[in-house]
């Protein structure tokens, strides 16, 4: 965690004490606030250390009500519910946790060692073969690496139409050119891609210990099949009081909103 540090400014704002108070608090205001946060998070890990794992995980909850958000501070609470035996809850933390850092090695073993006590066991659906390598190559990918490609063959690109607008010309530079304008459009396209699907896309996980998915909103439906606590599904669409989820075996159905925790 960030801790604040020490800063020094020049106020030259008026000749009012009280002016200059204002300005003071209003820039130190910051400073305290994450001084004040640095300490409720340091309350919630020696709760953590001291096996008081409900109460922690309450302590991280407050935290992240107030507005605060970080990666460390999801997968934080995702331990201390997992501890605490809220193992939805603890996957639906892991999985926000991933998505602030998908390449972090103790998030990763953590979710997948929390998914491995869920009882449903769903088969995925059969693979289409050139789809799916496309998009296993596509998500190993960050979509920051992706922004920084694009916009290093951007700026690139520029810079030798610039060159050339000057009377310096480089020997391929039309080829060049056209080679980095493809690679710009490529890494964009790809950044959006990977966004959409990885990243902006509202996923549930069930936080019962079990629940009836149906084939439409309402008790009056079919039942499909029971759920238990840690499955997780992208919720497709939202009616009265329940979500349309898709399952990993391309199944639908309604789930009641009171059982989930959204993504």
């Amino acid at each position: 965690m960030p801790v604040a540090g020490r800063q020094e400014f020049d106020y030259r704002v008026g000749e009012e004490p009280l002016t200059r108070w204002l300005v003071i608090l209003f820039l130190l205001w910051p400073a305290f606030a994450l001084a004040g946060l640095t300490d409720d998070f340091q309350e919630a890990a020696e709760l953590y250390d001291a096996g008081n794992f409900a109460v922690a995980a309450a302590k991280y909850q407050a935290i992240i009500d107030k507005g605060y958000s970080s990666a460390e501070l999801h997968y934080n609470l995702g331990c201390a519910r997992f501890k605490a035996g809220e193992l939805g809850r603890a996957i639906a933390s892991f999985r926000r946790a991933q998505r602030l850092v998908p390449d972090d090695e103790d998030v990763k073993i953590n979710s997948q060692f929390a998914r491995l006590f869920v009882v449903d066991k769903i088969d995925t659906a059969p693979a289409r073969f050139f789809p799916d390598q496309v998009e296993t190559f596509l998500s190993k990918f960050h979509p920051n690496h992706y922004f920084w490609l694009a916009l290093v063959s951007f700026a690139l690109m520029f810079l030798i139409l610039a060159l050339r607008r000057l009377g310096i010309t480089i020997k391929p530079a039309n080829t060049l050119a056209t080679f980095l304008m493809v690679v710009t459009i490529l890494a964009t396209v790809s950044m959006v891609w990977v966004l959409k699907v990885n990243y902006l896309v509202n996923e549930g996980v069930i936080v019962v210990s079990e629940t009836e998915v149906l084939s439409g909103p309402g008790s009056e439906f079919e039942l499909q099949f029971d759920a238990h606590e840690g499955l997780t599904f992208r919720v497709l669409d939202q009616k009265s009081d329940c979500y349309l989820g898709l399952f990993a075996n391309k199944l639908k159905g309604w789930v009641k909103i009171a059982d989930v925790e959204r993504i």
